[in-house]
């Protein structure tokens, strides 16, 4: 941040880590004002605190390839969250439309809410404030002789943006659980270590520490900043029209599937070797969370092959008490020949994406697994065939194409792929 006034202030010091910024600047502890924000220089191990953020007057963002900056949300966010006690906006006209009175101003109304006297509420110029959390949410005095107070016309930050379906298309600005939790930053590994890094699944919105729904869970969520909470669902309000119109549900197909199957909403009610499927709405043999009522929007009727989770495919619940998943990857894919869907002789040529075995593995990567293939064939494998890790039949088996599964009861399986006709 570059600053043209000089009277806004700056602090610098050698560092190691983001972490060690945030904690003073969250803290104040050392600062001679109030943190708003932070930049850190990954070059030269060196914060910088800000008495000001992006937002203040007099504020421009200058590019910095080794700097990242980090602003308090309270001082920048649009919304309040519950009582909006920690709202440290710039709204500064009351619901009606009236001005509000600065809080270190007596005219036209006498008042104790001084500054001095509620250190930390930010009772700054004649911004709209909840400094003892009450139920209306932020307010201020106004410049209305006749109107002593009113409430600002500030919007929760659940409603900010709605969610439709499960929210896995919400991009909104809630950062806290339900139950009052502040979410951790995606792009950290602490408290909580996690898969979802933001450089991994640059599609799922990780940015900051937003509540979002990466794995098909029933509503957004997120990880909290409690080490004994590792996540929490947060309160999101669902949008008013039908849950049906989420522009994230991919094409829907009943004959075949199309990338991962999510927009599946066909017939077939068994798994690739033929056992039948549980209901969805039923709990025996298997429960589950995976219900009608949890997933409105995925079309989970009677006993149908469905991906509401966005996993590698279509898959239910089996019948059998002993299996309790199974993949459904008979249905044939839209994008790919009917070659790639079956396999020719030995399969020796087969280019499909199937990445399952039969026993409902998911494959491994080829390149992790090529010392292993090399001590087992006599001839160099053609590696422009081993993409990614789909099933492929580099070795000539005489039972079709297989892959490596990372499992060391079973290290690779055939893959269910039924001949060409």
């Amino acid at each position: 941040l570059f600053k043209e006034d000089p009277l806004l202030k700056i602090k610098t010091k050698k560092m190691n880590t983001t972490d060690q910024c945030a904690n003073r600047c969250i803290r104040n502890k050392g600062l001679p004002f109030t943190c708003k924000a932070f930049v850190f220089d990954k070059a030269r191990k060196r914060c910088l605190w800000y008495s000001f953020n992006s937002m203040s007057a007099g504020v421009k963002k200058q590019f910095c390839h080794e700097c990242d900056l980090y602003e308090n949300k309270d001082y920048i966010r649009n919304c309040i969250i519950g009582k909006g006690g920690n709202y440290k906006g710039t709204v500064s006209v009351t619901k009606s439309g009236i001005k509000c009175q600065p809080w270190n101003s007596m005219i036209p109304h006498e008042h104790s809410f001084l500054p001095s006297s509620y250190r930390g509420k930010d009772l700054q110029e004649n911004y709209c404030r909840n400094p003892r959390g009450e139920e209306g949410g932020p307010w201020c005095f106004t410049s209305n002789p006749e109107v002593r107070y009113e409430v600002c016309d500030i919007p929760q930050c659940s409603e900010v943006e709605c969610m439709t379906c499960n929210g896995e298309s919400y991009r909104g600005p809630m950062d806290q659980t339900e139950s009052g939790k502040i979410c951790q930053r995606w792009d950290h590994q602490r408290p909580h270590r996690h898969k979802f890094v933001p450089e991994r699944y640059p599609d799922k919105g990780f940015d900051d520490n937003y509540c979002r729904n990466p794995d098909g869970k029933p509503r957004p969520w997120c990880y909290t900043l409690d080490p004994d909470t590792r996540w929490e669902y947060c309160a999101i309000k669902m949008c008013a029209h039908s849950t049906m119109n989420d522009t994230s549900v991919p094409m829907e197909t009943t004959e075949c599937i199309h990338g991962q199957g999510e927009g599946y909403r066909g017939t077939v009610n068994t798994i690739w070797n033929g056992i039948p499927c549980q209901r969805w709405d039923s709990q025996y043999p298997h429960q589950h969370d995976i219900t009608p009522e949890n997933f409105k929007c995925k079309d989970l009727r009677e006993n149908y092959c469905r991906n509401p989770d966005g996993v590698e495919s279509p898959w239910c619940f089996t019948t059998d008490p002993n299996i309790r998943v199974g993949y459904c990857s008979q249905i044939p894919k839209c994008d790919v020949s009917r070659e790639q869907d079956c396999y020719l002789g030995n399969g020796k040529n087969y280019m499909g994406s199937l990445s399952k075995t039969r026993s409902g593995l998911t494959c491994s990567m080829w390149d992790k697994n090529m010392e292993d293939l090399h001590r087992h064939i006599f001839w160099e494998p053609d590696a422009s065939k081993l993409n990614r890790n789909y099933c492929r039949n580099p070795d000539d088996d005489a039972h079709g194409p297989w892959c490596y599964t990372g499992n060391p009861l079973i290290p690779w399986d055939y893959c269910p792929i039924s001949r060409c006709e």
